[in-house]
């Protein structure tokens, strides 16, 4: 109206293309939008809680065309909740088998608390040449990261002490008679010719094969409470009561440190749970170290379940399978809970309790006089200290320990 009024038809031009800018701009970013991929490596893999982790993204261009600069942040679990901002370098298109297509990126995280987290989707934002029009594109999914409990090298005392055996021990299967005769048995069919065991079939006049030796090893036991009545009881919609909290992660931790000591000391360790199983068991050391990490992984993600009928997956009977030392952490179970604990420590074996100590002097009273040995700690103790302990308790009589 103005250009009319002054007679400048000019700005009439000016104005429609002020105008119509802003809509171009956005059909720019809608019509072109960016084709990325993205990959993430945690370096170190697993991670252990409190150490720190670097998250390497490989963005890749996969649009025929090129792509424009742009920002990125990666979203994380924990406050600001973002990891960056960055930016996000042009790259070629996707077609051209060149290596300015993709971009490393990279950023380290400090996880404080073990847990299963989502890391992830990767958030790209770009904008038109004119930079009025911005367009946000959530580039790929999340990728768990494994945060592990903190495993505390404990002392090899113990162990010894409450078993009497530390490493795993080979035994073989024994008769009457000599040398040939110890390790030798009959042939049986299906038994391969090349074990016949030619001096000894001479002398028994019959066919003896080589005899396979029988291994087995030291067993133990850990007993974790992962019942939510056992810690506080009480849930809020987000959390577990901050006082339940620190004794459900203290816990984690020191059945964590002594099932990788026992495992690496040669033993079998069976793991008891009083609800529903969550922690993957423990072979023999022979196995290697893969099962240490893949118990850890488990106690990564393990947590508390509601109060069922259910105690240590239905099996309301004392446990029927590991023999030797047992060792569990409680804080406050509950009756029928401790109870059952209790029970898991047969007559001639070393039960070991590691008892937060939450005000009810209950627990010891009733773990006590069913023979288990008893250790209080806090939720601040060092775990290294108090399995130092367990040693010079279990030289005393129960008099003595009370």
């Amino acid at each position: 109206m103005i250009a009319y009024v002054i007679g400048r038809s000019e700005l009439l031009y000016a104005t429609g293309f002020l105008v119509l800018l802003p809509l171009v701009a956005y059909l720019i970013v809608r019509l072109r939008p960016l084709r990325l991929t993205v990959s993430r490596t945690f370096s170190p893999p697993v991670v252990t809680a409190g150490t720190p982790t670097v998250i390497e993204l490989s963005v890749r261009n996969v649009s025929g065309a090129s792509s424009a600069a742009a920002n990125w942040t990666d979203s994380i679990p924990w406050f600001p909740q973002r990891a960056g901002p960055g930016v996000l370098p042009s790259l070629a298109p996707g077609a051209i088998a060149v290596t300015t297509r993709t971009s490393r990126l990279g950023y380290s995280l400090r996880p404080s608390l073990r847990g299963v987290y989502d890391i992830g989707p990767l958030d790209v934002s770009y904008a038109d040449p004119f930079g009025l029009a911005i367009g946000r594109l959530a580039v790929g999914s999340s990728q768990s990261l494994y945060v592990v409990p903190l495993v505390v090298p404990l002392g090899l005392s113990v162990s010894l002490a409450v078993s009497g055996e530390g490493s795993a021990r080979l035994i073989q299967h024994m008769a009457t008679g000599n040398d040939d005769d110890l390790m030798t048995r009959e042939y049986r069919t299906g038994d391969a010719l090349r074990r016949v065991h030619w001096r000894a079939s001479a002398r028994h006049g019959e066919l003896m094969v080589r005899q396979e030796e029988q291994r087995s090893y030291p067993e133990a036991r850990l007993i974790l409470d992962t019942r939510t009545d056992g810690y506080g009881g009480v849930i809020s919609s987000f959390e577990f009561n901050n006082t339940g909290f620190t004794w459900f992660e203290w816990a984690i931790t020191m059945i964590a440190s002594v099932g990788v000591h026992l495992h690496r000391s040669g033993f079998l360790v069976e793991v008891l749970e009083t609800a529903a199983r969550q922690i993957a068991p423990l072979g023999d050391a022979n196995q290697g170290s893969g099962q240490d990490v893949e118990f850890l992984l488990s106690l990564a993600g393990v947590r508390l379940q509601e109060s069922t009928p259910v105690i240590g997956d239905g099996n309301d009977e004392r446990a029927q399978g590991a023999l030797g030392p047992v060792f569990a952490v409680v804080a406050d179970p509950s009756t029928e809970t401790l109870h059952w604990i209790s029970s898991q420590r047969r007559p001639y074996e070393t039960g070991v309790a590691f008892v937060i100590e939450t005000g009810n002097p209950a627990v010891l009273e009733i773990l006590e006089a069913a023979g288990w040995i008893c250790v209080p700690v806090t939720d601040t103790a060092d775990p290294a200290r108090a399995w130092a302990r367990v040693a010079s308790l279990t030289a005393q009589t129960p008099a003595e320990r009370r």
